[in-house]
């Protein structure tokens, strides 16, 4: 299997839960969306780019039942991200109205910290804040 097709990435990973974990139709789930069934196919298969803006993304996980907490609504910004290498759009919304965040970020990566590191003071904050 060739590197390109086990990578994961946001269409494949929207595609998986659209049908495992919310069992819609792809041209239901276009409807809705409010996008055609056209391009919710070529979203899946990779061969357009996921939504750029945090409305879109949130109305897709919105429609698929993931909650605000819910680490695969993380993971679908992290990966329409990466997709076109920008910064998730939910991370670069709070950097806009929430002033420490670019403090926050700008310690932590002057601590270069560890991935391992970075998992146990995200538990932290969210343990405690």
């Amino acid at each position: 299997m060739s590197g390109t097709k086990s990578r994961k990435t946001f269409g494949r990973l929207l595609k998986k839960l659209r049908i495992e974990e919310a069992d819609i139709g792809l041209r239901a789930f276009a409807d809705l969306i409010d996008m055609k069934p056209s391009n919710l196919s070529n979203l899946e298969r990779d061969r357009i780019p996921p939504p750029a803006n945090r409305q879109a993304i949130d109305r897709i996980c919105n429609t698929l039942g993931l909650s605000s907490y819910d680490p695969k609504r993380d993971e679908l910004f992290d990966l329409a991200a990466k997709a076109e290498n920008r910064i998730p759009a939910d991370v670069a919304e709070s950097v806009k109205t929430q002033p420490g965040i670019p403090v926050l970020v700008r310690t932590v990566a002057n601590k270069q910290l560890s991935e391992k590191k970075l998992r146990e003071l995200t538990e932290y904050i969210k343990k405690f804040y």
